[in-house]
């Protein structure tokens, strides 16, 4: 079964999580979803990801409406993927944290390296000039020869193998313009989309609370008890 928000909790994530930064936003998400007690930060990218959209799958559907403007063409195109779609095969099939290593031989350097985590992404100030590199040195479990300050190529391929190493964690869309056939892909951000959502939900809802409580003076549970389908007759009967 997938994981599913009720309402009050809907309202709850939104509550804790407005006006803190993406990396938290993403965290308490996966929070949502994942097992009592399990350590959401130390799990990897691809980990996060497959939680989030079994969260999002479970809460509002397992469409995905996206849109995107062409880069060849620039018409703009409405597309729709599902969350299977977006989920690497084999995810979430072994609980807990999964950050085995690998190694690389570059530039003389003996580089042993892990998958990034959402505590990374916590780490680093992704407004700092540095972000990059602060992000793909955390990743350098060890180097040979002992050094804290591997040269750029080395940490680039590093970068360039990390998708290798934990396959979804970059979740990104394969697209053909239908009018000029161009072929790209385009990144989504399944956290960003997922708190969107969040927010416009907690926000509308939010609203339906206030209203029923100015008209019949029900408290906020009170209003939440009722079911959508109840509210929204409601909702019509006061405009009305």
């Amino acid at each position: 079964m997938r994981p599913e928000l009720t309402e009050v909790q809907l309202l709850s994530v939104w509550e804790t999580g407005d006006g803190q930064a993406a990396p938290a936003r993403a965290l308490l998400l996966a929070a949502a979803a994942a097992a009592p007690g399990e350590a959401v930060a130390d799990l990897t990218l691809a980990d996060l990801n497959a939680l989030l959209l079994d969260l999002r799958q479970g809460s509002f559907g397992a469409a995905l409406p996206c849109a995107a403007d062409c880069p060849n063409c620039d018409e703009p195109l409405e597309i729709s993927v599902t969350t299977d779609e977006l989920r690497p095969p084999g995810r979430r099939n072994v609980p807990g944290p999964r950050c085995d290593p690998a190694t690389l031989l570059a530039e003389g350097y003996e580089v042993t390296y892990r998958a990034l985590t959402g505590r990374d992404l916590l780490a680093v100030d992704p407004a700092s000039p540095d972000a990059r590199r602060t992000l793909l040195s955390r990743c350098v479990v060890d180097t040979t020869p002992a050094t804290d300050d591997l040269p750029e190529g080395v940490l680039e391929t590093v970068a360039q193998l990390l998708a290798d190493l934990d396959p979804g964690a970059d979740t990104v869309l394969p697209l053909t313009c239908p009018y000029c056939r161009h072929a790209w892909t385009a990144a989504l951000d399944v956290a960003d989309y997922l708190w969107a959502e969040v927010e416009g939900y907690a926000r509308r809802l939010l609203h339906e609370v206030h209203t029923l409580a100015r008209v019949y003076g029900w408290s906020e549970s009170e209003v939440l008890a009722v079911s959508p389908a109840r509210r929204r007759f409601y909702l019509a009967a006061t405009a009305g």
